[in-house]
């Protein structure tokens, strides 16, 4: 997740999952944003979707969707607004619809990936009590540490009853001829030390395997991106085994 818009939330969400579903971890993204970019993955959306979840009108169950060999979704809609009423009008309880559904597939798959929007809602709060830990992806710009500052500080405001693990930090849309890229990296890395993952590099290809549906490694597995979320994926798993 990250508060801001344009930063690589989904593209980061959806090839870091078909990389690790490639090396035969079932992985299932649950797709919270309305704007349903990760869910483009599935090509044509079927119901029911997350809005159905959190109504209670289908189970988490009933709204996994098969996107390729060990990669499952439950996908977004443009109705998660109603979701994110329903959840309002029924109090506290209903935030953890999500937690309470997600541990019936403990056994069904190994890792849960939630896209957020870049706004903190409803529907985001709920994801996050049902999660244990968070991936940052941050774009190399001016105020990039600021925004990462305040947005770790409104989490703890918010999440009074719940705390989350930072995983790691993934710097976006670096581009090595850049020198500023350079001074945001080491920003980061004196910020966050011990926490920022392998950059993902500036590359055209990104946008256009997304034109198409496809994560970067189906779309031409040679390109700078497919390179970079191969490294992403190793040091995650590294990290996994260590513990």
């Amino acid at each position: 997740m990250n508060f801001k818009g344009g930063v690589g939330k989904s593209t980061l969400t959806m090839n870091l999952s078909d990389e690790l579903a490639r090396r035969g971890i079932k992985v299932l993204i649950i797709d919270c944003d309305l704007q349903s970019n990760a869910s483009s993955l599935l090509g044509e959306i079927e119901p029911p979707t997350l809005t159905r979840v959190l109504t209670l009108e289908a189970t988490l169950e009933q709204s996994v969707q098969k996107a390729r060999e060990n990669l499952y979704i439950v996908p977004a809609d443009s109705n998660l607004n109603e979701a994110a009423s329903y959840i309002t009008s029924k109090g506290r309880r209903a935030y953890y619809t999500l937690r309470d559904q997600i541990s019936r597939l403990n056994e069904v798959v190994d890792l849960i990936l939630f896209d957020h929007s870049p706004n903190y809602s409803t529907i985001t709060e709920a994801a996050l009590l049902a999660s244990n830990e968070m991936l940052v992806p941050c774009e190399l710009s001016p105020f990039s540490v600021e925004g990462l500052l305040l947005m770790f500080t409104k989490l703890e405001e918010a999440l009074v009853d719940h705390s989350l693990d930072l995983t790691g930090i993934v710097p976006f849309k670096l581009d090595r001829r850049i020198s500023m890229h350079h001074e945001y990296l080491r920003d980061l890395n004196t910020t966050f030390s011990g926490k920022i993952y392998p950059p993902v590099r500036t590359d055209q290809n990104i946008s256009a395997a997304q034109s198409k549906h496809l994560p970067v490694y189906e779309y031409d597995p040679q390109t700078k991106a497919a390179e970079d979320f191969r490294a992403i994926a190793d040091q995650l798993m590294k990290e996994r085994i260590s513990r």
